[in-house]
C-alpha cells in the first residue's frame, strides 16, 4: 500500500492534459480554455452616460437654470456638437458623452420643453463626473479577461462576446468510460434475487462524471466471466478514461488487474491506505497517438465514490486542463464529539451545520460503513480524519472535501 500523497504525486505524474480543439463561443459553457482571452477592445469604447438625461458642464449647474438644447444623442450614436457654456445635450443611457460636457443630469430632475429647445435643471448643483463612465473603466484594449485553464460559466459568455471571442481554443472534453462488475449486480429496473443486489455505482459514478460536463458511457455490468468481462474493458480501452467498480481486491473472482496487465495497461499503483477504498487501482495504456487511464474502484459504493472524489477527479481534473473539478477541500470544526478508529486516514460523511467567527462548522453523520448510501445521501462532503484511535472534541479542526 502507499500513501494518499503518493497516490496523489503518481497521477499527477502521469496523467497529461488532452489536446484543444476550436470551438464557437456557443458551445463554450462548461469548456475548460487552453488560451488565455485578450481584450481587444476598451470597455466602454467611450465615454458614456450611465443615465438618461442631459449632458451638462458641471460648473454651470444650479436650481432652475435653463440651458439650451443642441441636440440628442442615442445609444449607437455619437455626437456632432460641443457642448458649450449655456447648452446641454440630450443623452441616453450607453450614448457617447459630448466634449464640452463633463456631466450627467438624470431626466427625473430636469424640465424639459422640447418645443422650446429648452431644459431647467432641477437640482443645486452636480460635481463633475457624475453619472458618467470613463472610456476603459470595466477593461483596457489587451487586459487579460480569463486565463488559461479557466472553465467557462454561463455568466461569462457576455464577457467573452463583448472581447470578441467567437471562437474559443479548449481542451477537448474527456470521453469516459464506466464498467461495474460482478455477478451479483443486477440493472436497477430488476428485482434482486437471492444474492444479487442491484447496480448502485455505475448510475452514480456516471452522473458524477456527467455532473461535471464529461461525456459518459455507459458499458453495462460486466460479469465476473473472462471472455465476457474482457471485451468491456477493451470497448472502455477506447475511451480517454476507464472507470471500473468491483472486482479489484484480491478474492477469486477479482479478475480486473489480471485482464487489464494482459490487454497491455501498466499498472501505475494499487492498493492506497485509504478508508473506505484501500484496494483502489490506477494504471495507463499508453499507444502510439494517445493514453487511457484506468481506475478500478472497490465494489462497495462509498468506497466507489471516495476513490472517485479523491483520485479519479484529480486526473479528470489535469486531462481538462483545470485545477480542480471540485472546489477546493477547506478547513471545518466538528459540531460535535466525533470518534474515529482505524490504522488509515478516513474520510467520514459529513453535513456543514453552520460557522464561528473564524470556521464553518461541520457534523459527522451516523454512518454504517461503505455500504451505506442512505446516510451518504444526506452528506454535503467528506471530513477527513487522520489515522489511529482518537476521540476529536467538539470544535476539532478537518479539512472538508465538497462532493458537490
Amino acid at each position: 500500500m502507499i500513501s494518499i500523497e503518493q497516490a496523489t504525486t503518481l497521477i499527477d505524474s502521469t496523467a497529461e492534459a488532452l489536446p484543444t480543439e476550436e470551438i464557437s463561443l456557443s458551445d463554450a459553457m462548461g469548456r475548460v480554455l487552453a488560451k488565455e482571452i485578450l481584450a481587444d477592445v476598451d470597455s466602454p469604447p467611450h465615454r458614456k452616460s450611465v443615465m438618461d438625461g442631459f449632458a451638462v458642464r458641471s460648473d454651470e449647474i444650479k436650481q432652475d437654470c435653463k440651458l439650451s438644447v443642441i441636440e440628442t444623442v442615442i445609444a449607437g450614436g455619437v455626437p456632432s456638437n460641443t457642448v458649450e457654456a449655456g447648452q446641454a445635450t440630450r443623452i441616453m443611457t450607453g450614448a457617447p458623452m459630448p466634449e464640452g460636457a463633463d456631466a450627467v443630469v438624470m431626466i427625473e430632475l430636469t424640465n424639459f420643453d422640447e418645443a422650446a429647445g429648452q431644459v431647467t435643471i432641477q437640482v443645486d448643483q452636480i460635481n463633475p463626473g457624475h453619472h458618467v463612465m470613463d472610456r476603459g473603466t470595466n477593461f483596457q484594449k489587451g487586459a487579460t479577461i480569463f486565463e488559461q485553464g479557466h472553465r467557462v460559466r454561463a455568466l461569462d459568455i457576455g464577457l467573452l462576446a463583448e472581447v470578441g471571442a467567437a471562437n474559443c481554443l479548449v481542451y477537448r472534453r474527456p470521453r469516459v468510460a464506466v464498467l461495474p462488475t460482478g455477478n451479483e449486480l443486477v440493472d436497477c429496473g430488476v428485482m434482486p434475487s437471492d444474492g444479487q443486489i442491484r447496480n448502485s455505482n455505475g448510475p452514480m459514478l456516471a452522473s458524477m462524471l456527467e455532473h461535471q460536463g464529461l461525456e459518459v458511457s455507459d458499458l453495462g455490468i460486466g460479469l465476473d466471466e473472462p471472455n465476457q468481462l474482457r471485451s468491456s474493458i477493451e470497448r472502455g480501452l477506447e475511451h480517454d478514461l476507464l472507470l471500473l467498480s468491483g472486482g479489484v481486491s484480491a478474492g477469486t473472482m477479482d479478475l480486473v488487474p489480471t485482464i487489464l496487465n494482459e490487454l497491455g495497461v501498466e499498472q501505475v499503483f494499487h492498493k492506497v491506505m485509504v478508508k473506505p477504498g484501500k484496494p483502489i487501482y490506477f494504471g495507463v495504456l499508453r499507444t502510439n497517438d494517445r493514453c487511457t487511464y484506468v481506475f478500478g474502484l472497490p465494489g462497495n459504493p462509498v468506497s466507489s465514490l471516495v476513490g472517485c472524489r479523491l483520485f479519479v477527479a484529480r486526473a479528470i481534473s489535469i486531462l481538462m486542463g483545470v485545477d480542480s473539478i471540485y472546489p477546493q477541500a477547506f478547513k471545518i470544526a466538528l459540531s460535535k464529539d466525533h470518534e474515529a478508529r482505524g490504522n488509515r486516514p478516513t474520510y467520514w460523511p459529513g453535513r456543514l451545520v453552520g460557522s464561528t467567527t473564524a470556521t464553518r462548522m461541520a457534523e459527522p453523520l451516523n454512518w454504517n460503513g461503505s455500504s451505506d448510501l442512505m446516510t451518504l445521501g444526506t452528506a454535503e462532503g467528506l471530513i477527513a480524519f487522520p489515522e489511529g484511535t482518537n476521540v476529536h472534541p467538539v470544535g476539532s479542526e478537518f479539512d472538508f472535501y465538497p462532493l458537490v
